[in-house]
């Protein structure tokens, strides 16, 4: 049965390139690069997801810094707002994954992050469980890093030789209104919405799975680019063309799981203007099929193999440095 399934899966994969896909698996659109000059963001863009977060514990200064001295285009960081009202850098909605909370707080252990307080947040390790879940790359540097506030993240950012925009999430934005306000009211203190106009660079992109605070980002910081994030776990035609026009006007690229990224999705996306950034790429395999189908842009856990693929990167990292 299997094998009849996996037969059927192959012969209507070839049929839909007969038809369709075959011009673009041979001729990938070429537009990218000048989609992205004209919004000031480098091509082919390398996203350091989390940070370098195959290499550190992912939101942590640690991963930030080691993805920036690596030399990436872009940190990527999910924003939430505790209790008190701080924007900190944090992924999950609850903190037991990555964190030692149901050894500091047991009775707490599966609440929302927005229920704590910065200072209760900042009682809590960070970095512990990276050296249990990855040895290989485990370090005792890494016990007890805390929580990182925005703020913070831009001084990383600012902070080497090597200085990368930021990419920034509005994870779940309906639980906290008014999110988006504060977030530019961060980034304008800090100076972080101008170009680099010597470099002719976006400092910052904002991107979330929800439309209404892309929206509100629009509002406010008009001239930020702006990237929709798809969840969809599949793509096809109907669907994409449905994808496009929910982006259009509203944002100027599109965030997809690596597999939707077809170089026909990434020609009727250059059609409309718009560039794609799959998500998360983290195999050289993975990389070598988007190179070819020349994507705009990576996002990944593993900015090092993306980098040394492309022959950009500043500096090896350190395997494990104790």
């Amino acid at each position: 049965m299997k094998m009849k399934l996996a037969i059927v899966i192959v012969i209507l994969f070839l049929l839909l390139l007969s038809f369709y896909g075959t011009y673009y698996l041979i001729n990938p659109d070429l537009r990218g690069k000048e989609i992205l000059n004209n919004q000031g963001i480098p091509y082919p863009a390398v996203i350091a997801h989390r940070g370098a977060s195959d290499k550190a514990p992912e939101s942590t200064a640690e991963a930030y810094i080691k993805a920036r001295d690596l030399g990436v285009d872009y940190l990527e960081a999910d924003l939430q707002r505790t209790k008190d009202g701080k924007i900190v850098i944090f992924h999950d909605q609850t903190l037991e994954r990555t964190s030692n909370v149901e050894k500091v707080f047991p009775r707490r252990k599966e609440d929302k992050l927005a229920s704590f307080t910065y200072a209760e947040l900042k009682k809590l390790d960070f970095g512990s469980w990276f050296n249990e879940s990855s040895p290989r790359y485990g370090s005792k540097k890494y016990e007890g890093l805390g929580i990182i506030t925005l703020e913070e993240l831009i001084e990383i950012a600012q902070g080497g030789q090597h200085t990368p925009g930021l990419i920034l999430e509005t994870k779940k934005p309906e639980k906290y209104p008014g999110i988006e306000e504060e977030i530019v009211d961060i980034l304008e203190e800090e100076g972080w919405l101008k170009r680099d106009e010597e470099r002719e660079f976006a400092k910052t992109i904002f991107f979330s799975f929800r439309e209404e605070s892309l929206e509100r980002f629009k509002e406010l910081v008009p001239q930020a680019p702006r990237l929709l994030l798809i969840t969809d776990n599949m793509i096809t035609r109907r669907s994409w063309d449905h994808w496009l026009e929910r982006a259009d006007g509203l944002a100027d690229g599109l965030g997809t799981k690596g597999f939707m990224s077809w170089p026909w999705y990434i020609a009727k996306a250059h059609d409309q203007g718009l560039f794609v950034f799959p998500y998360t790429i983290n195999r050289l395999w993975q990389i070598k099929i988007l190179a070819y189908f020349h994507s705009s842009g990576y996002i990944t856990d593993r900015p090092d193999i993306v980098l040394d693929f492309f022959d950009r990167m500043l500096e090896l990292p350190i395997i494990n440095d104790g």
